[in-house]
Parts: C-alpha cells; sequence; structure tokens
C-alpha cells in the first residue's frame, strides 16, 4: 500500500505528514494485520511522481491483458525500447532513479506505441502524469478519440467551419482540433461546443502546417475520418 505526502513537522523521531490522499485505515489494517508501520523515501521534488508510476503500470497492464504477454514481459520490453530510444542502458521507475521528466517521456513513448500497434487500453488521465498536448497530439496523429478512446474516429474543428469559412481555403495551422468519434462528434454538434466542452473537459490543440499535411486535414471535405 503506497503512501505519499509533504512532511510538515518534524520532532525529534516524531514526523508529521500531509498525505496527498486520504488515508484508508481499513486496507492498511487488513494489511499490516493492526500492526502498521510505514517505510519511505524522501524524495527529490523533480522525481518521478506517485500518479505518473501508477499510470505507466496500468498502461502496461492494460497491454497485457489485451496480448496475453504478462505484465512484466510487457515492462522488461517498454523499459529496453525506452531506453535504446533516449541513450540509457536501464531504466528504473524506482523513487530518486527517474525524473518527471523522463516520466513524461516514457507514458508518451508508450501511448505511441500502443497507438501504433493497436493494442486498446482504457482512458486515463494523462494531465496527472504527463505532457497532455504530446498525448492528444498522438490522438489526433492515430485518430483516437479524445472522450473515449475509440479508434478510426473524426478530425474535428474547435472553431467553426462553414458560412464564409471554406475548410478547403482557410489556413487550418490557425485553428485548434480533437478527434472525436462519431458518436461523440455528433453529440457535439447537437448540444454545441460549450456544452460539448465543459461536459468533458477536453482541449483541443493546435497543429503545425506540416502536420496539418500529414493528417490530410481540409483536402476532402467528404473523406473519411476528416473533419465534418
Amino acid at each position: 500500500m503506497e503512501i505519499s505526502g509533504q512532511i510538515v513537522k518534524v520532532s525529534g523521531r516524531e514526523i508529521t505528514l500531509s498525505l496527498d490522499h486520504d488515508f484508508d485505515i481499513n486496507a492498511a489494517v487488513r494489511i499490516s494485520d493492526g500492526e502498521m508501520r510505514v517505510l519511505g523515501d524522501v524524495l527529490d521534488k523533480r522525481s518521478i511522481t506517485p500518479e505518473q508510476r501508477r499510470l505507466i503500470y496500468a498502461l502496461m497492464n492494460d497491454a497485457a491483458e489485451y496480448t496475453g504477454h504478462e505484465p512484466m514481459w510487457w515492462e522488461n520490453l517498454l523499459k529496453m525500447m525506452f531506453g535504446n530510444e533516449i541513450g540509457e542502458e536501464h531504466v528504473s521507475l524506482a523513487a530518486n532513479r527517474m525524473t518527471q521528466v523522463t516520466a513524461g517521456k516514457f507514458i508518451e513513448f508508450i501511448v505511441g506505441f500502443l497507438l501504433a500497434e493497436e493494442i486498446p487500453f482504457k482512458f486515463q488521465e494523462f494531465h496527472l502524469a504527463g505532457d497532455v498536448s504530446r498525448i492528444l497530439f498522438l490522438y489526433l496523429k492515430h485518430r483516437v478519440c479524445f472522450v473515449c478512446g475509440k479508434p478510426h474516429s473524426d478530425y474535428a474543428h474547435y472553431e467553426t467551419v462553414g458560412m464564409g469559412r471554406d475548410r478547403k481555403t482557410i489556413d487550418h495551422s490557425l485553428n485548434r482540433f480533437m478527434c472525436l468519434c462519431r458518436a461523440h462528434h455528433t453529440e457535439q454538434h447537437k448540444i454545441g461546443m460549450r456544452t460539448f466542452m465543459n461536459k468533458y473537459h477536453i482541449a483541443p490543440i493546435k497543429l503545425k502546417p506540416e502536420q496539418i499535411a500529414e493528417f490530410g486535414i481540409g483536402k476532402n471535405m467528404h473523406k473519411e475520418g476528416v473533419e465534418a
């Protein structure tokens, strides 16, 4: 059972903590048989966060569940592949062994790999653990719904097109985009953009001109997968 928090008071051998989350006393009693002890590390504030570590293992467990390979197999594979990419022989998720920045990059790497291999995973709160704009870019690149994670979704403008703004002639790099499955895209048009954004708390992102061209946005408004 992992707990984390800030040290707010020290008096000799007694330490008072302000925990990041409410303490589940019932779970602690079950695990410890009533004799509770705590062993912890004082972390560098730049170290990987508990949220980042939980998200990394959640993604690995999703991959294991879908493929049948054990989570440890996925952990070893993804650490090795990520290590090769960043030029590190050993990748560790231990406290004080990975920074928050590197953990964010590892999360992006895992998400990109799973999307490219079409391995489904549960929608996660990436804003707690990684660079959300980079994650959402990967969702756009692989056409995955920002809301529910469904593949083969539509590119959708945040700013309205039509009504004098021809999607074939406007500069799409000045607009913001999201990816929505047909169901959520239809809902967005039905309830309006402001209500939709407030309901799902998602954030559209801008794309560079070369990315607009790569994704084929604006070329053919009737093409499957291009904004409606």
